[in-house]
């Protein structure tokens, strides 16, 4: 484990530092919580905030990896200057929304709180966009260095969690999260995702993190051929497409 984070840090020190500040982010929040008992949609105020710098964190720590088989070194380094900027943006919003009592998301009311929902809708899908861009370019890497499945693993996990970022869209759209219900009530622990209703928030989750779970299915599977992992890439795809229509029929998962 020392090693993979000796290497994500060779890679890119500033994705790397990106992520470990966002794991003491998420630490410092699990103790806050402690502390401030407030809520919003019945959870502790300090939840979201919570899963999104633990969520962000993965996420830097998993591009170094992906990007030491990316030849386009220019391209590559406004990807992780920008990246850093618009996550780190996105957590600034978050947090200091959770601080103040008020929702980061879905939230009109007042100037403030619409120019807050707006800026982190504006820059998460331009960065959004930049890593679908990179998916592509990684259309013209040969299977040389690396294997062609684990290539193509990254390829359609880079793809496929652009396609299932944008759905952050159909909720900022119905500036809501639940199908059939009002956002909070019932929900999984630490997720909570809605039990009593659909919640869109879950296919988004599983589409999101397909970005490590197709090229992690290649790698421990150690296939050569990359025709095993497009099969798998293409039912996961099917899997988290059937989430989502769970949800908007107004299901709920459990």
């Amino acid at each position: 484990m020392k090693s993979l984070f000796t290497q994500i840090r060779n890679i890119s020190p500033a994705l790397y530092y990106c992520g470990l500040a966002h794991f003491a982010l998420f630490v410092l929040m699990l103790i806050i919580s402690q502390f401030d008992q407030r809520q919003l949609l019945g959870i502790n105020l300090w939840t979201k905030p919570m899963k999104f710098a633990l969520s962000i964190a993965i996420y830097s720590l998993t591009w170094p990896l992906f990007l030491q088989y990316l030849p386009f070194e220019r391209i590559k380094k406004r990807f992780i200057n920008f990246s850093v900027f618009a996550l780190s943006f996105e957590m600034v919003c978050i947090a200091t929304q959770a601080a103040r009592g008020q929702l980061s998301h879905f939230n009109n009311a007042g100037l403030y709180n619409s120019l807050v929902f707006s800026l982190m809708g504006i820059i998460i899908v331009s960065q959004t966009l930049f890593a679908l861009y990179i998916g592509f370019l990684f259309f013209k890497v040969k299977a040389v260095q690396i294997p062609a499945a684990l290539l193509w693993g990254i390829r359609l996990g880079i793809i496929m969690a652009g396609i299932f970022a944008f759905e952050g869209g159909m909720m900022a759209t119905r500036l809501a999260h639940t199908v059939g219900a009002s956002d909070g009530g019932q929900g999984l622990p630490f997720f909570n995702w809605s039990r009593i209703a659909g919640d869109l928030r879950i296919a988004h989750f599983m589409g999101l993190h397909a970005l490590q779970i197709v090229p992690l299915f290649a790698f421990f599977t150690g296939f050569k051929n990359a025709r095993a992992v497009i099969i798998f890439a293409a039912a996961y795809f099917a899997l988290v497409s059937l989430l989502l229509y769970n949800a908007m029929q107004g299901r709920p998962l459990f």
